[in-house]
């Protein structure tokens, strides 16, 4: 079975089961022959989490890969941003460096960050990641560019 039959059947499931039946009805009796039997197997899961479906369908399982920048950049786009987004991008995209940043903080920003850490979603959704990614890289330039400034 390919990935995307069990993707389709995933999604299927995730329906209305009015809808479900009006989407197979609209599809080939090959294309419904193969579904059927994945179908019936994620029918038995009592519920299909939304996050979940969502990350299998779109695989945001898989991780952003994003350069981080070195430890100095890093902290310094990190301390002008708020606990709440310094979490997000240490959870998203840089948390394989969240014990150095962890480390520069004074003792209140320290724990602050680490409890917002412990309430974000897993997995970290990865739009929001690689929006994160995105801005982490951008933020970064802005901060080589000051120092090369002065």
């Amino acid at each position: 079975m390919t990935a995307g039959l069990r993707k389709t059947a995933l999604a299927l499931v995730a329906m209305h089961p009015a809808d479900r039946r009006w989407m197979l009805s609209r599809m080939s009796s090959t294309q419904r022959s193969l579904l059927d039997p994945l179908i019936k197997d994620a029918l038995r899961f009592a519920r299909i989490d939304a996050g979940l479906l969502q990350a299998a369908l779109t695989d945001e399982g898989a991780r952003v890969l994003t350069e981080v920048p070195t430890p100095d950049i890093l902290i310094a786009v990190l301390d002008g941003l708020s606990t709440q987004w310094a979490s997000r991008v240490l959870t998203g995209v840089a948390s394989d460096h969240a014990e150095i940043y962890l480390a520069a903080c004074d003792k209140l920003r320290n724990e602050d960050i680490r409890k917002e850490i412990a309430h974000l979603p897993r997995p970290f959704p990865g739009a929001l990641a690689g929006s994160i990614a995105r801005y982490l890289s951008e933020a970064g330039r802005e901060v080589l560019a000051a120092e090369r400034a002065t």
